[in-house]
């Protein structure tokens, strides 16, 4: 089986520190994710590699859809804790 998404990570949090670790690697996460897609951006763009702009732009599109999906999660579990 994968990781576990956020909220059910933030479920299982035995006590508000533990949730407020889980929060913080998972937003720390998020931004390594995406620096590494604009990494990408930024060598397709060097490259003059319009397909790999096109596919890097879908993958950007792509953690970032999945993350802002998330975000209700995160704040629905933080309220109920």
């Amino acid at each position: 089986m994968g990781r576990k998404s956020i909220s059910q990570r933030l479920a299982k949090a035995k006590s508000p520190e533990v949730a407020s670790e889980i929060k913080i690697e998972w937003a720390a996460a998020w931004e390594s994710e995406t620096m590494q897609v604009f990494a990408r951006l930024e060598r397709a763009i060097q490259r003059n590699d319009y397909d790999e702009l096109c596919i890097a732009t879908g993958q950007l599109k792509a953690v970032m859809q999945k993350h802002f999906a998330a975000l209700p999660n995160v704040f629905t579990e933080s309220v109920k804790k």
